[in-house]
């Protein structure tokens, strides 16, 4: 429980709050990347499996950079430096894939949700997964 209690309380302090914001934005430029791309590959005709894959590796790529130089200013701001932390990333992304994946197949193969309106509801499950993999364990 002490645990849970240090993350509130550096969540809450002044640099948390501020750090939060920044991968809030951070987040809302990323997902509207995620989600163009996802609907061009949907209305290329593709699956929303390949639509959320490719939607994620674009929005990887776009997370990672801004993540690293704007919201946690990992490694002096110089993309690349560390392999490790690649890794990381890419791991908590991986994490975030499959959640997300797992939520639009529910959406659409039991709720009856169209494709394009199912991948909506895992984008809050998506910003934990990735904030607290993010700030906790890639660019601790």
């Amino acid at each position: 429980m002490a645990g849970v209690e240090q993350v509130l309380r550096k969540l809450i302090a002044r640099e948390g709050i501020g750090q939060f914001v920044r991968f809030s934005l951070v987040g809302v430029a990323n997902t509207a990347v995620f989600y163009a791309v996802y609907l061009a590959v949907l209305w290329a005709g593709m699956s929303f499996v390949l639509a959320a894959t490719a939607g994620a590796g674009v929005g990887i790529v776009n997370s990672y950079v801004l993540n690293k130089i704007f919201t946690f200013r990992s490694g002096g701001g110089v993309p690349g430096r560390s392999l490790g932390e690649k890794v990381r990333f890419v791991a908590v992304y991986v994490v975030q894939y499959f959640v997300n994946i797992a939520v639009i197949s529910l959406c659409v193969n039991v709720f009856g949700i169209p494709p394009e309106f199912a991948g909506l509801p895992g984008i809050g499950i998506a910003v934990l997964v990735s904030y607290f993999g993010h700030k906790y364990w890639t660019f601790r």
